[in-house]
């Protein structure tokens, strides 16, 4: 996961398509990417090893067999255990995700501030927000922290479901304390 590479091909087998996740070859991954598709079949091998992704059709194109590709999952959630397991893929990870939200973040943040009328009122949900906090805290305050965190996950898990004619929206949310903080 900490290549971008895979991270593309992942996150392109994990969007949806009128409510069903995609069936892709490694041709049409790498029309979608704009990357050559030898370039992809490494990627491809390793995302199926690690059970992310799985062949889900295969069919005859030109006296070739040509596998076609669907994710696993519909999302990605990583807890402590797979932080703490494999640290080296987890900061490549992150790092790879943060990019990805970030640049599409900016691209939303920039196409609003050029065009700020361009989104009325009644359609402020399209409009990019960001919140960040840094703040001494009870323990007691910090652990309602992190169960309200895992109250509005499990609250996304159950309520966010694709739709075919919605709009997309992209979420990041993360919480942590601070290592080493003395406890007060």
């Amino acid at each position: 996961m900490a290549d971008p590479t895979r991270l593309a091909i992942l996150t392109t087998l994990m969007d949806p398509v009128k409510g069903e996740l995609p069936v892709m070859s490694a041709k049409e991954l790498a029309a979608h990417l704009g990357e050559s598709q030898t370039k992809l079949y490494r990627h491809i091998r390793q995302l199926e090893a690690a059970g992310l992704i799985r062949v889900a059709a295969t069919r005859m194109v030109s006296g070739i067999l040509e596998q076609r590709y669907q994710a696993c999952q519909r999302d990605l959630s990583f807890g402590s255990g797979f932080l703490r397991e494999h640290p080296d893929e987890s900061e490549g990870m992150m790092q790879a995700l943060f990019a990805n939200f970030r640049e599409g973040f900016l691209t939303a943040f920039r196409d609003v501030k050029r065009a700020p009328d361009a989104v009325p009122s009644e359609q402020a949900f399209r409009r990019p927000k960001m919140f960040a906090e840094s703040t001494k805290v009870s323990l007691a305050k910090a652990a309602e922290l992190r169960d309200r965190m895992d109250e509005f996950l499990a609250w996304l898990g159950d309520n966010i479901h694709e739709e075919p004619d919605g709009i997309r929206v992209n979420l990041l949310v993360a919480y942590y304390a601070d290592p080493g903080e003395e406890d007060t």
